[in-house]
């Protein structure tokens, strides 16, 4: 009886074993196949970076390469076969890029593709709301341009600065995230780059005539700066609509610069 319970549990494990190795044979195999469809994977899809350029007046960002992030790639589709929502992505920084030129002034996004950003210049706050009832109506990204005297009265997202740098702190307590602008002489870079935060300089500045003069310079990673008036106002939609029409996209100036 104990000889048969021996040979039993010999026969068993055997099967057994068979069976694991079986197993595991079969899942390496998998993590195997898995492995060469994500470097297949990578080679068709990773991107490299498009580099920007510097002139007189600043930089215009590059925009920035995507590579397949084949470690964690892996780790997510181990024991499961390659899954392409399961695709992790890292991004490949040009030289040119926000985080590393804080001394320097940006100019505009990257010229790569059709991307535009709209900046509404406060003023006296009264055509605010009419200006971004427009830009609601047609559901694209406006941008604002203010000081401490309006901050509170706004919405705390897609904010630049334009005010003395001395308070620069006194506004980072209210906004997360902005953009520091040159409004004039003053080299406001010099304050915004001690606090890691990105400055611009107005290219393109429109102070009525916003249809005409928006057709005029339409191109690929602009910033148009708009005076916040009556006249701005009432050509506003027709403006936003005719950007569209000509194929661009109205983003934040965050997506612009990204």
């Amino acid at each position: 009886m104990k000889s048969y319970l021996k040979y039993l549990s010999i026969i068993c494990f055997a099967v057994f074993s068979f069976y694991y190795t079986d197993k595991v044979v079969e899942l390496s195999e998998k993590n195997n196949t898995t492995l060469v469809s994500i470097n297949d994977y990578a080679l068709n899809n990773n991107s490299e970076c498009i580099e920007g350029y510097i002139n007189e007046d600043g930089i215009v960002l590059g925009l920035s390469g995507m590579e397949v992030d084949k470690n964690k790639s892996y780790s997510n589709m181990k024991g499961i076969g390659f899954k392409e929502e399961l695709i992790e992505y890292k991004k490949k920084k040009c030289i040119l890029n926000k985080e590393d030129n804080y001394d320097k002034y940006i100019i505009s996004g990257n010229k790569s593709n059709k991307n535009i950003s709209l900046v509404i210049d406060l003023d006296s706050l009264k055509y605010y709301d009419e200006m971004m009832n427009i830009s609601n109506s047609e559901n694209v990204a406006i941008n604002i341009l203010t000081n401490m005297n309006n901050v509170n009265k706004i919405p705390k997202e897609n904010i630049l600065y334009k005010d003395n740098t001395n308070n620069i702190k006194k506004f980072q307590k209210i906004i997360n995230n902005f953009y520091c602008v040159k409004t004039n002489e003053y080299e406001i870079i010099n304050d915004c780059k001690k606090e890691k935060i990105n400055s611009l300089k107005i290219i393109n500045y429109i102070d009525e005539n916003l249809l005409s003069n928006t057709k005029k310079i339409l191109d690929n990673g602009i910033i148009i700066f708009i005076k916040e008036n009556y006249v701005n106002t009432i050509e506003l939609l027709a403006t936003i609509k005719y950007i569209k029409s000509r194929g661009y996209s109205i983003v934040s100036i965050d997506e612009l610069l990204s």
